[in-house]
């Protein structure tokens, strides 16, 4: 079953998709269409318009999309979007965790409280743009060996040109969170708080979990997280060590929390990753 189907039923409220999972697709929709997920999700969500029109809502303010726009939705932002009046929609779209080097790249003008938007103005951007698109797609949709870093390199281009495309010194990232996204990124297995963080960057801890959040989208503890977990999800790929040793590598003090937050990430627990992950590069 593709794992990216029960996003086709349009009004299941529980069902939202895997955080570590980079699921893909490209969909026409009828004027009926709508998705309703009110606590968001764990993932960033990307939707380009390729024709007709839809809307995106974050339970208060609204906007449309329409040929050319591209939307990103912050994780845990509570939203539904759907075909806007009676027409249709056609659109590429994915969901995706970015790695820590990504996250400058994200910056694109707020339009709606967690909903950032922006226009290929420039033909040569959208069509570069829409082309990794269509890549990223077809490589998600594979099990070969390299379908995971082709998906990767597909999706990175994208970013790369949305940054391009939206490039401007008012949403340069702020010099002290480029550091910090550094600092976790080299030294994940510290035991960083936000408080430890917040001195290294010469601010107080409100001032700097809020510059975090609102410079990337994410608390700098649920990225913390992520940076583990995808180091962890590289061990578990490549190595021999225990699952307490990988556990320990990535910066868990236990082995049991390790496993609950690998599998909540993932969708399996360490050992099933594992097996899957040797079936998958052989």
């Amino acid at each position: 079953m593709n794992p990216a189907m029960f996003l086709y039923d349009s009004a299941v409220e529980n069902q939202v998709p895997t955080p570590g999972l980079l699921i893909s697709g490209h969909d026409v929709r009828g004027c009926e269409y709508a998705v309703e997920r009110s606590r968001g999700t764990r993932d960033f969500y990307l939707s380009c318009t390729l024709s007709g029109r839809g809307y995106f809502r974050n339970g208060e303010e609204h906007l449309e999309s329409s040929e050319g726009e591209v939307v990103l939705i912050i994780p845990g932002t509570p939203h539904d979007y759907g075909t806007a009046g009676d027409t249709y929609w056609e659109t590429y779209w994915c969901h995706f965790t970015p790695r820590e080097d990504w996250i400058a790249w994200l910056r694109l003008p707020e339009k709606a409280k967690g909903i950032r938007q922006t226009r290929l103005a420039d033909p040569s951007i959208r069509e570069r743009f829409c082309r990794a698109f269509a890549r990223l797609i077809e490589y998600n949709a594979e099990a070969g060996k390299y379908a995971g870093k082709l998906s990767a390199n597909a999706l990175e281009e994208m970013l790369l040109l949305l940054s391009l495309n939206a490039e401007d010194s008012s949403r340069a990232m702020d010099s002290r969170i480029k550091e910090t996204l550094r600092l976790l990124s080299l030294r994940y297995k510290e035991p960083f708080t936000v408080a430890s963080l917040a001195a290294q960057a010469n601010l107080s801890p409100s001032r700097f979990a809020h510059l975090f959040k609102e410079q990337t989208g994410e608390s700098v503890m649920d990225t913390l997280l992520k940076i583990r977990l995808r180091h962890a999800a590289n061990l578990l790929e490549k190595s021999g060590l225990s699952i307490a040793d990988i556990a320990a590598e990535s910066g868990f003090n236990s082995p049991f929390y390790f496993t609950r937050q690998f599998t909540a990430f993932y969708g399996c627990p360490p050992v099933l990753y594992r097996k899957a992950s040797a079936t998958r590069f052989e």
